[in-house]
């Protein structure tokens, strides 16, 4: 036996020992209890599990102090890593021109250690603290992508000449780009959106994370030894760089973008039209409505609101919210009668003031009237209703719709980018092509994916709910 031959079948007999362990850690039987677990506990009497990857509820930033620090780790990122980029561009497109040290790799390390380490810090202890709770999010793929490029980036300053000529670019770009991207998404949520409860969707992404991440793990685990086995020589060079872009291209952006903005766009549209969610899980369900209660008050003035829930095939009852015993044998009537059509009931309250804690436990959704100040007096209500606003429920309901419309488009696009992208960037192409996807295009084609997510997004600000 050769020695290559010992070494290949010594690397062949370590990544499969590691995808037997990969596979029982992420999905056996005690992880699946976990994960029953986290996902079974009531959404709206017990607070929502925080998961540390998902971008509508990580790490709730609830006071000034905690934003001003995200703020600056944000702000040390962008500006080190436009320090390092735009020279990188200069060169691609201008290669004859002079920069000196600005593109060299020892530079690029200085300038990015601060926003591997500071900047994301935040990113590296989310993403490892739920690896090791056996719920790995998107974060703890953006973490071993980065730490894997910063990796390379460090064996280009300390051993660059080791390399062939066409592969000692560092990457340290790659790691100030998935940083700063991972972090602006956590700052539009915790500015823009409500903070509890959490968003019901988010669960879904959570889950999908519990199996994404793992998968794509693997994927990069395999892609490194099937390059080192068969690739050309340099063979390890070749199989850093495509596990590199495999983590890279499959890195969360787009995908922790694809829900936050549409419900950030969302919930701007629905303040210019009287409506203030407290709850993004009635934003979410809205669109399900099979039944409105409108106490006395609020029926005399929206009419109009009864008109279209009605034209929609929504029921809808005028009810006295002071008789509460009255209202429960409503709701629960209105329940029964849904369930016996084969649907499932989705219950809105319309009052005009405050409502009685037993109502708001009734039915699936509270709106209230009141002045706008008044938001924090009403404290319980998922949603709060300009008084000028004569249509809320309907309105509510199309923007539900025209919401959760524009979250599939993105879900949409962010999958189909990653089942084209990455086995792209795993070198399928390459036999047929000898072409291979470099990490720095990985990192291009994440960006545009985000890109284009945030302008199908930018559609829900011209979204009009009273003309649908």
């Amino acid at each position: 036996m050769t020695l290559n031959t010992f070494i290949a079948a010594v690397c062949v007999v370590v990544a499969i020992m590691l995808t037997i362990a990969h596979i029982r850690f992420f999905f056996g039987e005690e992880t699946h209890k976990q994960q029953g677990e986290l996902f079974h506990q009531p959404p709206h009497d017990e607070a929502a599990p925080v998961s540390a990857g998902d971008t509508l509820r990580t790490r709730r930033r609830d006071n000034a102090a905690d934003l001003r620090i995200l703020r600056k780790q944000i702000i040390v990122g962008a500006a080190l890593t436009l320090v390092v980029v735009i020279p990188i561009l200069i060169h691609t497109f201008a290669p004859h021109c002079p920069l000196g040290p600005l593109v060299d790799p020892w530079w690029q390390a200085v300038l990015i250690t601060p926003v591997m380490f500071y900047s994301g810090y935040p990113v590296h202890v989310d993403g490892w603290s739920s690896l090791a709770d056996r719920r790995p999010n998107m974060n703890t793929l953006a973490s071993i992508g980065t730490i894997a490029a910063y990796a390379y980036g460090l064996l280009i300053c300390f051993a660059g000449d080791l390399f062939p000529a066409g592969m000692r670019m560092s990457y340290f770009a790659i790691v100030g780009i998935v940083i700063t991207l991972v972090l602006l998404a956590r700052l539009v949520s915790d500015l823009y959106l409500p903070q509890q409860p959490a968003f019901p969707l988010q669960l879904w992404v959570d889950r999908f994370s519990f199996v994404f991440v793992p998968v794509v793990i693997m994927i990069a685990l395999w892609t490194f030894v099937a390059w080192l086995l068969f690739g050309r020589q340099p063979a390890l060079p070749m199989a850093l760089l495509t596990a590199i872009s495999v983590l890279i291209i499959a890195c969360p952006c787009a995908l922790g973008w694809a829900a936050t903005l549409a419900a950030v766009f969302a919930n701007e549209n629905a303040g210019r039209h009287g409506l203030q969610i407290h709850s993004l899980g009635s934003l979410q369900i809205a669109r399900h409505l099979t039944d409105v209660l409108f106490a006395q008050e609020a029926a005399s003035r929206c009419q109009e609101d009864i008109r279209r829930l009605q034209q929609a095939g929504v029921s809808t009852s005028v009810i006295d919210a002071d008789a509460v015993d009255d209202v429960l044998a409503t709701v629960d009537s209105m329940r029964k009668l849904t369930v016996s059509l084969g649907q499932r009931p989705v219950v809105a309250f319309v009052g005009d003031g405050p409502t009685d804690e037993r109502i708001r436990h009734a039915v699936d959704i509270t709106l209230e009237v009141g002045e706008a100040k008044e938001g924090e007096a009403h404290g319980h209500a998922d949603v709060i209703v300009d008084s000028r606003s004569t249509m809320a429920a309907s309105d509510l309901r199309n923007l539900s719709h025209a919401m959760m419309a524009n979250i599939r488009e993105n879900l949409v696009w962010t999958f189909a980018f990653n089942i084209i992208g990455i086995p792209i960037a795993a070198g399928v192409l390459y036999p047929f092509t000898t072409w291979l996807l470099d990490p720095s295009f990985a990192a291009i084609a994440m960006i545009l994916s985000s890109l284009c997510v945030l302008v199908n997004s930018l559609r829900m600000r011209r979204y009009n709910p009273e003309r649908a």
